[in-house]
């Protein structure tokens, strides 16, 4: 009886926590330096209203690089990033932005806002909700770092 009701609670808390990194920490599977992810589909993981002021998922971690999508609950204080610069492409909803000595401005649904490392920036109110960020934290890469796997098809490519 003893072992019974130790593995129901063993396999309870295994559910519970499986679904909670469904949730809230969900993944997607991808080859190392490959795969494609819906966007969508991570979209709905985000709670409809949350105790503080952001809720993210990251999607992808890597030295150089990351993506994320974030939910924005509030208004988000003034801060920057040492080591990354971000693009944050607006994928549902609108708010005030301030970056640097600028602001507010108001970017909403299709709008691509960005700023290099060491910019301040924030938010303000939101507009409309929810707010629905992308957002790409990158290094640069440099216009001629394209190695053509078949040196034929540069030409194609460029058109010349």
């Amino acid at each position: 009886m003893k072992t019974t009701r130790t593995l129901f609670l063993l396999f309870t808390v295994i559910a519970i926590g499986f679904n909670t990194y469904a949730q809230e920490d969900k993944r997607p599977l991808m080859g190392n330096s490959y795969g494609i992810i819906n966007i969508d589909e991570y979209i709905t993981l985000l709670p409809k209203s949350h105790n503080g002021i952001i809720k993210d998922i990251r999607l992808i971690d890597r030295e150089h690089a990351g993506v994320r999508i974030f939910r924005l609950y509030d208004e988000v204080p003034m801060h920057y990033h040492a080591k990354s610069d971000a693009y944050l492409y607006i994928l549902n909803g609108k708010a005030e932005f301030y970056v640097a000595d600028k602001g507010p401005v108001v970017a909403g649904k299709g709008d691509l806002l960005f700023w290099g490392k060491g910019t301040a920036h924030g938010n303000g109110k939101i507009i409309e909700g929810p707010l629905d960020v992308l957002v790409f934290d990158a290094l640069a890469r440099d216009p001629s770092d394209v190695i053509w796997v078949d040196p034929s098809t540069q030409k194609k490519f460029l058109g010349n």
